[in-house]
């Protein structure tokens, strides 16, 4: 049913073609019923796994839009007059996800030192130019209105007593311990700033390993592995989209985590709260649990990164960063970005 010949579908665009790999194609659809209003005649899709390619692709004229942005160009885009650039506030997380049942990950107080010991302030201002928000919690910050709890900061000294106490003072016996990343020019340069953070703060070894995107995801899925990069955007506007990812049974869980009370305020206290004071004084307190717990290490909230044509029009930046292309149209006014050096 998926075939072009095959699909039904009663938006604004119909299928006309999908060359697996290649493009997709939506032409304006004439029996919508507001067709009027829709001013674009159709779009083209290039999947392209590769941003530093996409970004290329946008420079020389070939994609009036990006998915995201190589971290590299932000302050080269940055610095130009008319910017084609737009960033804005994106409801998702970037986390590493912990597997609690391997050593030595299995011990809260070694979990709690491997986040102390990340400064996320320095994470965010060199390696990601500043242009997301240090996460201290798996819910962003003002979700709807609830402000998720901090429990920790980053403080090395700390951390190193927590590594002590669990019995690898200065970094001594040290079992080794794996970061596992799905490839990606951007997720290296996160892993390798965090593996100097933990070096330098805490005197141990992680190692690093990328997976291409299928393997990746096989080895979270089976959790074959000890700790791995993993973000988690808003399907909607409520904590408790982020907060029940982390119930005994959640299938993106892959942690190890389970907690009865946890579960219970999250799927029956919060359901059952009478006001939206109370269902966020439960999401707080399980929050602090989880975090206390630290099955997963928050590093930062989203934001979204673009390089949008000056010629489009009627795309503004919302949350969920989704498209409604009926509203979309160009501009023929639009004048070419500042040329790219």
């Amino acid at each position: 049913w998926t075939r072009v010949e095959n699909i039904v579908g009663n938006g604004a665009f119909h299928l006309v073609e999908w060359r697996l790999n290649r493009r997709i194609v939506i032409e304006k659809s004439p029996t919508y019923w507001d067709r009027d209003r829709v001013k674009l005649n159709g779009v083209v899709f290039y999947p392209t796994e590769n941003i530093s390619s996409e970004e290329r692709m946008f420079r020389v004229g070939q994609l009036h839009y990006t998915q995201t942005i190589p971290l590299d160009k932000i302050p080269v885009y940055r610095a130009m007059t008319n910017s084609p650039y737009v960033s804005a506030p994106y409801l998702g997380t970037y986390y590493y996800l912990l597997n609690i049942n391997r050593p030595p990950l299995d011990d809260v107080r070694v979990r709690q030192a491997l986040s102390m010991a990340i400064d996320r302030e320095q994470l965010n201002n060199t390696v990601l130019h500043g242009v997301n928000v240090p996460a201290y919690s798996i819910t962003p910050p003002d979700t709807l209105g609830y402000h998720p709890p901090k429990v920790f900061h980053h403080d090395v000294e700390r951390a190193q007593q927590l590594l002590a106490d669990a019995g690898y003072p200065g970094g001594a016996n040290w079992p080794g311990l794996e970061l596992t990343y799905n490839t990606s020019e951007s997720h290296r340069k996160i892993a390798v700033a965090l593996q100097h953070m933990w070096k330098d703060a805490l005197n141990i070894e992680v190692t690093l390993t990328n997976q291409e995107w299928k393997v990746y995801l096989d080895s979270v899925d089976q959790m074959d592995f000890q700790m791995a990069r993993r973000g988690w955007i808003g399907d909607y506007v409520d904590p408790n989209n982020f907060l029940d990812l982390f119930l005994c049974d959640g299938g993106n869980n892959n942690t190890g985590f389970c907690n009865p009370l946890y579960d219970g305020m999250i799927s029956r206290q919060a359901t059952q709260a009478r006001s939206r004071d109370e269902r966020y004084a439960i999401f707080h307190a399980a929050e602090t649990r989880l975090m206390e717990q630290m099955p997963i290490i928050p590093i930062y909230t989203y934001t979204s990164n673009h390089l949008i044509h000056p010629s489009v029009r009627g795309m503004p930046s919302n949350l969920m960063d989704s498209l409604n292309l009926k509203y979309v149209w160009l501009d023929k006014s639009g004048q070419p970005a500042e040329a790219h050096k």
